[in-house]
Protein backbone atom coordinates (compact mmCIF):
# COMPACT_ATOMS: atom_id res chain seq x y z
CA UNK A 1 0.00 0.00 0.00
CA UNK A 2 3.08 2.29 0.92
CA UNK A 3 4.43 1.90 -2.60
CA UNK A 4 1.34 2.13 -4.37
CA UNK A 5 1.28 5.92 -2.65
CA UNK A 6 4.72 6.48 -3.62
CA UNK A 7 4.38 5.55 -6.86
CA UNK A 8 1.37 8.03 -7.11
CA UNK A 9 3.24 10.76 -5.90
CA UNK A 10 5.78 9.84 -8.96
CA UNK A 11 3.31 9.37 -11.42
CA UNK A 12 1.75 12.88 -10.33
CA UNK A 13 5.34 14.74 -10.28
CA UNK A 14 5.87 13.21 -14.12
CA UNK A 15 2.83 14.21 -15.48
CA UNK A 16 2.67 18.06 -13.91
CA UNK A 17 6.53 17.97 -14.75
CA UNK A 18 5.73 16.86 -18.40
CA UNK A 19 1.82 18.66 -18.94
CA UNK A 20 2.57 22.19 -21.00
CA UNK A 21 1.28 25.33 -18.57
CA UNK A 22 -1.16 26.11 -21.45
CA UNK A 23 -2.80 22.66 -20.73
CA UNK A 24 -3.02 22.73 -17.10
CA UNK A 25 -5.17 26.46 -17.40
CA UNK A 26 -8.07 24.73 -20.06
CA UNK A 27 -10.91 24.88 -19.35
CA UNK A 28 -14.97 24.04 -20.33
CA UNK A 29 -16.46 26.63 -18.10
CA UNK A 30 -15.25 28.82 -15.63
CA UNK A 31 -14.96 26.06 -12.95
CA UNK A 32 -15.19 22.79 -14.71
CA UNK A 33 -11.59 22.00 -16.52
CA UNK A 34 -11.55 20.17 -19.73
CA UNK A 35 -10.30 16.47 -18.95
CA UNK A 36 -6.27 16.52 -19.73
CA UNK A 37 -6.51 19.88 -17.10
CA UNK A 38 -8.69 17.89 -14.68
CA UNK A 39 -6.14 14.77 -14.98
CA UNK A 40 -3.52 17.90 -13.80
CA UNK A 41 -5.43 19.32 -11.47
CA UNK A 42 -5.92 16.24 -9.62
CA UNK A 43 -2.75 15.55 -9.34
CA UNK A 44 -1.93 19.37 -7.85
CA UNK A 45 -4.54 18.36 -5.27
CA UNK A 46 -3.03 14.53 -4.56
CA UNK A 47 0.81 16.30 -3.89
CA UNK A 48 -1.06 18.57 -1.67
CA UNK A 49 -2.70 15.61 -0.05
CA UNK A 50 -6.36 16.84 -1.01
CA UNK A 51 -7.33 13.17 -1.75
CA UNK A 52 -11.07 13.37 -2.54
CA UNK A 53 -11.15 16.46 -5.19
CA UNK A 54 -8.39 14.23 -6.84
CA UNK A 55 -10.16 11.12 -7.25
CA UNK A 56 -13.46 12.75 -8.85
CA UNK A 57 -11.46 14.75 -10.82
CA UNK A 58 -9.59 11.70 -12.31
CA UNK A 59 -12.44 9.93 -12.86
CA UNK A 60 -14.03 12.98 -14.74
CA UNK A 61 -10.64 12.79 -16.91
CA UNK A 62 -10.61 8.97 -17.24
CA UNK A 63 -14.63 9.35 -18.34
CA UNK A 64 -13.25 11.65 -21.19
CA UNK A 65 -10.85 9.75 -22.54
CA UNK A 66 -7.33 10.25 -20.58
CA UNK A 67 -6.08 6.65 -19.58
CA UNK A 68 -3.65 8.07 -17.02
CA UNK A 69 -6.45 9.25 -14.58
CA UNK A 70 -7.75 5.71 -14.89
CA UNK A 71 -4.10 4.65 -13.75
CA UNK A 72 -3.97 7.30 -10.98
CA UNK A 73 -7.07 5.99 -9.77
CA UNK A 74 -5.65 2.23 -10.03
CA UNK A 75 -2.57 3.66 -7.41
CA UNK A 76 -5.13 5.46 -5.34
CA UNK A 77 -7.79 2.73 -4.46
CA UNK A 78 -4.37 0.69 -4.25
CA UNK A 79 -2.92 2.58 -1.55
CA UNK A 80 -6.27 2.83 0.39
CA UNK A 81 -6.13 -0.39 0.69
CA UNK A 82 -9.33 -0.68 -1.59
CA UNK A 83 -7.96 -3.94 -3.66
CA UNK A 84 -11.22 -4.25 -5.67
CA UNK A 85 -12.12 -1.16 -7.02
CA UNK A 86 -8.04 -0.70 -7.69
CA UNK A 87 -8.22 -3.69 -10.01
CA UNK A 88 -11.47 -2.19 -11.52
CA UNK A 89 -9.42 0.50 -12.76
CA UNK A 90 -6.84 -1.23 -13.48
CA UNK A 91 -8.06 -2.93 -16.09
CA UNK A 92 -9.85 0.17 -17.30
CA UNK A 93 -6.42 2.09 -17.80
CA UNK A 94 -5.85 0.30 -21.04
CA UNK A 95 -9.77 0.48 -22.02
CA UNK A 96 -9.96 4.03 -21.95
CA UNK A 97 -9.20 5.88 -25.33
CA UNK A 98 -10.56 9.09 -26.90
CA UNK A 99 -13.24 9.76 -28.81
CA UNK A 100 -12.84 8.67 -32.60
CA UNK A 101 -12.25 11.44 -35.00
CA UNK A 102 -10.65 14.08 -32.23
CA UNK A 103 -6.64 14.56 -32.37
CA UNK A 104 -4.16 12.86 -29.48
CA UNK A 105 -4.15 15.23 -26.32
CA UNK A 106 -1.21 14.46 -25.82
CA UNK A 107 1.13 14.44 -28.67
CA UNK A 108 2.78 17.79 -27.36
CA UNK A 109 3.93 16.13 -24.25
CA UNK A 110 7.52 14.92 -23.74
CA UNK A 111 8.80 11.89 -23.57
CA UNK A 112 10.61 10.77 -20.01
CA UNK A 113 14.14 9.24 -21.82
CA UNK A 114 13.77 6.77 -18.71
CA UNK A 115 14.46 2.47 -19.95
CA UNK A 116 12.88 4.25 -23.79
CA UNK A 117 10.84 7.19 -24.42
CA UNK A 118 7.89 7.12 -22.12
CA UNK A 119 5.07 9.53 -20.94
CA UNK A 120 2.73 7.61 -18.72
CA UNK A 121 -0.32 9.81 -20.29
CA UNK A 122 -0.22 8.06 -23.99
CA UNK A 123 1.64 4.67 -22.69
CA UNK A 124 -0.18 1.02 -22.21
CA UNK A 125 -0.18 1.88 -18.49
CA UNK A 126 -1.32 -1.27 -17.31
CA UNK A 127 1.76 -3.21 -18.26
CA UNK A 128 5.18 -4.19 -16.64
CA UNK A 129 7.70 -1.57 -18.21
CA UNK A 130 5.09 1.13 -16.28
CA UNK A 131 5.18 -0.47 -13.18
CA UNK A 132 8.97 -0.81 -13.59
CA UNK A 133 9.30 2.89 -15.01
CA UNK A 134 7.40 3.97 -11.99
CA UNK A 135 9.51 2.17 -9.29
CA UNK A 136 12.78 4.27 -11.01
CA UNK A 137 10.83 7.22 -10.84
CA UNK A 138 10.52 6.67 -7.19
CA UNK A 139 13.62 5.48 -6.14
CA UNK A 140 15.31 8.73 -8.11
CA UNK A 141 12.95 11.27 -6.09
CA UNK A 142 14.06 9.63 -2.82
CA UNK A 143 17.49 10.55 -3.59
CA UNK A 144 17.37 13.33 -5.41
CA UNK A 145 15.28 16.55 -4.77
CA UNK A 146 13.99 18.00 -7.74
CA UNK A 147 11.90 21.33 -7.11
CA UNK A 148 9.03 21.88 -8.63
CA UNK A 149 8.17 24.94 -11.03
CA UNK A 150 6.76 28.13 -9.43
CA UNK A 151 3.33 27.50 -11.40
CA UNK A 152 2.84 24.13 -9.56
CA UNK A 153 4.10 25.95 -6.36
CA UNK A 154 1.44 28.38 -6.59
CA UNK A 155 -0.95 26.28 -8.01
CA UNK A 156 -0.93 23.85 -4.60
CA UNK A 157 -1.09 27.01 -2.52
CA UNK A 158 -4.53 28.10 -3.90
CA UNK A 159 -6.45 24.77 -5.47
CA UNK A 160 -6.97 22.95 -2.00
CA UNK A 161 -8.38 25.72 -0.57
CA UNK A 162 -10.62 26.83 -3.49
CA UNK A 163 -11.51 23.37 -3.79
CA UNK A 164 -12.64 23.22 0.12
CA UNK A 165 -14.66 26.19 -0.22
CA UNK A 166 -16.26 24.71 -3.13
CA UNK A 167 -17.39 21.83 -1.31
CA UNK A 168 -18.74 23.84 1.80
CA UNK A 169 -20.61 25.70 -0.76
CA UNK A 170 -21.87 22.73 -2.44
CA UNK A 171 -22.00 20.01 -0.54
CA UNK A 172 -23.87 17.60 -2.62
CA UNK A 173 -21.75 18.38 -5.70
CA UNK A 174 -19.22 15.52 -6.37
CA UNK A 175 -17.28 16.73 -8.82
CA UNK A 176 -14.95 20.09 -7.23
CA UNK A 177 -16.83 23.56 -8.40
CA UNK A 178 -14.05 25.68 -6.61
CA UNK A 179 -16.64 29.10 -7.49
CA UNK A 180 -16.40 31.94 -9.87
CA UNK A 181 -13.21 33.01 -10.97
CA UNK A 182 -11.57 29.43 -10.63
CA UNK A 183 -10.37 29.41 -14.15
CA UNK A 184 -9.31 32.98 -14.56
CA UNK A 185 -7.31 32.30 -11.15
CA UNK A 186 -5.41 29.31 -12.44
CA UNK A 187 -4.43 31.23 -15.37
CA UNK A 188 -3.45 33.76 -13.76
CA UNK A 189 -1.11 32.11 -11.31
CA UNK A 190 0.87 30.15 -14.63
CA UNK A 191 0.86 33.69 -16.14
CA UNK A 192 2.56 34.92 -13.33
CA UNK A 193 4.48 32.11 -12.65
CA UNK A 194 6.09 32.79 -16.28
CA UNK A 195 6.91 36.66 -15.75
CA UNK A 196 8.14 36.62 -12.20
CA UNK A 197 9.90 34.18 -9.56
CA UNK A 198 8.18 32.21 -6.62
CA UNK A 199 9.13 33.75 -3.65
CA UNK A 200 12.42 32.23 -2.53
CA UNK A 201 13.24 31.42 -6.25
CA UNK A 202 16.21 33.00 -8.03
CA UNK A 203 15.16 35.81 -10.50
CA UNK A 204 16.28 34.87 -14.63
CA UNK A 205 18.63 37.30 -15.37
CA UNK A 206 17.49 38.99 -18.50
CA UNK A 207 19.96 39.05 -21.73
CA UNK A 208 21.89 42.79 -22.06
CA UNK A 209 22.08 44.75 -24.64
CA UNK A 210 25.74 44.73 -24.98
CA UNK A 211 25.65 40.79 -25.35
CA UNK A 212 22.97 40.39 -27.64
CA UNK A 213 24.83 42.88 -30.22
CA UNK A 214 28.25 41.76 -29.60
CA UNK A 215 28.18 39.08 -32.38
CA UNK A 216 26.78 41.34 -35.17
CA UNK A 217 29.36 44.02 -33.96
CA UNK A 218 32.49 41.61 -34.03
CA UNK A 219 30.90 40.42 -37.62
CA UNK A 220 30.76 44.06 -38.52
CA UNK A 221 34.61 44.60 -37.64
CA UNK A 222 35.44 41.86 -39.39
CA UNK A 223 34.05 42.67 -42.82
CA UNK A 224 35.95 46.03 -42.49
CA UNK A 225 39.02 45.23 -42.35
Amino acid sequence: MDGAAEDLRALCETLLTHTPPAAVADFLTDQVPEPRSALALACVLQLSDTDEGARFWWQYAAGAGQAAAAYCLYLHHLAQGEEDTADWWHHQADDVSPPPGTPDPDQDIDTVSCAGHWHPANHSLTSTSTATILRVLRRLSQNTARPRSAAIRRLMAYIPDAVATGYLREPETELPLPGVGFAQHVQALITASATRPAKGEPPTRPATRESTETTPRAAGGAAKR
